[in-house]
């Protein structure tokens, strides 16, 4: 789509990547969300688990949270350079708001230590779904690269 405006003009871009997760929990599920999107910008496994960082969000639905929590873990990497690859999550519902409470154990994110593959810049609520399906939690999003 190349419309022209007068002092501006739009251009098409792909800029985003979709993460696909199945898990036997919704704890496990949010693990793998977040392992699925540090993984996009290092090598997870190569990570030491040195630092220890908690963190607690609660919001108002299941999506919400998905959104909470990525963006939680960008915010951490962008202003305190920690990215994490342990995760111990618990998810709790009460009323209708949601409760995460996580310990993660990680390191400071330095590229001279720890590769750089892209950027991701955030998540979105573009075609984000969670589901039970089978015994087991499908969750689908997408991410901002």
């Amino acid at each position: 789509m190349m419309m022209q405006k007068e002092g501006y003009k739009y251009f098409d871009t792909t800029a985003d990547i979709g993460i696909d997760v199945i898990a036997d929990n919704m704890n496990l599920a949010f693990k793998f969300a977040a392992i699925g999107v540090m993984n996009l910008i290092t090598d997870v496994d190569k990570i030491e688990p040195q630092k220890p960082m908690q963190v607690n969000l609660t919001s108002e639905d299941i999506d919400s949270l998905l959104y909470d929590w990525i963006t939680e873990l960008l915010m951490l990497l962008n202003s305190d350079n920690y990215i994490a690859s342990e995760y111990d999550i618990k998810i709790t519902q009460n009323g209708s708001e949601y409760h995460l409470e996580a310990l993660m154990m990680g390191d400071i994110y330095d590229t001279t230590k720890y590769n750089y593959k892209t950027e991701v810049k955030a998540i979105t609520y573009h075609l984000m779904e969670i589901k039970k399906e089978n015994d087991q939690i499908h969750m689908r999003f997408i991410v901002d690269i």
